[in-house]
């Protein structure tokens, strides 16, 4: 096999005999059993800034399909990228089921975790539908037309960050040589989809929504009505259209007051005064000296943690009438759910009707999202 018939998944995570060439040669000087090698074990991983590498692990004897391997060498580390492998040689692939080569070489092996991707990325590494899409030698980096109306489509490159239900989510590697309104470093969200040829292209649509008034927007209904059509029909445009209204919205977040300790001892004596009969507190007004806190309330399921937001005040119901509430922009409540202790994994709007889980992994999408609302 060779890496033009089976791309990068013959290598990652792979443990594999590569050919002795004037490319890699260099790449073993040192390790023991080099002047007499004609291959090199190496084991593939996927650098996002470097591309695919291969890391070698030691130097190999070959004969046939066949191959023993020496000790690897205690003081150096070596890899090799890519794209300094002919695509058309053959090498050897290694199925390490037992674990044999894995446990002998687990030094080697380890430091790679850290170019672990996360979860999202690895998934999407898996979905052969992109591969006519990836870079050659970075599988990360997919090409990805831009269309706008007025504006011819343009390929650019887009390295995946993020996975979800119906788009990946990825950072614009190049500027776009026209006016698409998004630049080079900025996230943005596209899709897949099937040609009449069979063939399948990766989209981002950077046309402009219509645009809205703040008024519009004033008691939460155009973005109750945007979840509906979603939950309804969910597709890329209605998905796209909640994110675009969720970015400009204020929202109700559910807070509990939390006061100083000086201000609690008071109105615990208040209490304590009082005596059995609370009917004495009955038109007693408390008033805090220090500042009072207002602390967002987290909601959980599972083993998982969900900061609440409401499109309106009436969206809370009986839940609300338990917390202070604060209406703050959707910009303001994104850092207070990332840097919340509890670690939420997404933003559950109107939790207890028709509701929409904005996950943590696309919140700097909507971030980095064009304001719709009209001047």
């Amino acid at each position: 096999m060779n890496y033009n018939e089976t791309g990068f998944r013959g290598f990652y995570h792979n443990f594999c005999v590569i050919p002795l060439t004037e490319k890699t040669i260099q790449s073993i000087e040192g390790f023991p059993g080099a002047e007499t090698a004609n291959g090199i074990l190496v084991y593939g991983y996927i650098d996002k800034e470097a591309g695919l590498t291969l890391e070698v692990i030691a130097v190999a004897h070959v004969e046939g399909d066949k191959a023993s391997f020496e000790e690897p060498s205690k003081e150096i580390r070596s890899f090799i990228r890519v794209g300094a492998i002919d695509p058309d040689d053959d090498f050897l692939y290694f199925d390490d089921e037992d674990g044999k080569l894995s446990d002998r070489y687990a030094d080697r092996i380890d430091i790679l975790h850290n170019y672990d991707a996360n979860e999202q990325v690895e998934k999407t590494r898996e979905m052969p539908f992109l591969d006519s899409c990836r870079h050659e030698h970075y599988p990360d980096d997919i090409m990805v037309f831009l269309y706008k109306e007025d504006l011819e489509p343009e390929g650019c490159w887009v390295r995946i960050t993020g996975l979800g239900d119906h788009y990946f989510i990825g950072t614009l590697l190049n500027e776009p040589n026209q006016d698409f309104g998004y630049h080079n470093g900025e996230t943005v969200a596209f899709f897949v989809q099937k040609t009449e040829d069979e063939r399948f292209i990766c989209i981002s649509d950077m046309n402009p929504s219509a645009k809205i008034t703040a008024e519009d927007l004033e008691d939460g209904t155009m973005l109750e009505a945007a979840v509906a059509k979603f939950n309804a029909e969910r597709n890329e445009p209605n998905f796209l259209d909640i994110l675009e209204i969720l970015r400009d919205s204020y929202v109700w977040v559910p807070c509990n007051a939390i006061m100083s300790d000086a201000d609690n001892a008071r109105f615990q004596e208040m209490i304590k005064s009082a005596g059995d009969d609370l009917s004495k507190l009955k038109g007693l007004e408390f008033t805090a000296q220090d500042e009072t806190r207002l602390v967002p309330d987290i909601l959980k399921n599972g083993d998982e943690y969900f900061f609440p937001v409401f499109s309106n005040e009436e969206a809370m119901g009986e839940y609300g009438e338990h917390f202070s509430k604060v209406q703050k922009h959707m910009l303001e409540v994104i850092p207070l759910a990332r840097n919340n202790e509890k670690k939420p994994v997404g933003i559950v709007l109107n939790a207890f009707g028709d509701s929409f889980i904005l996950e943590d992994k696309i919140w700097d999408v909507v971030e980095n999202m064009k304001s719709r609302i009209q001047n």
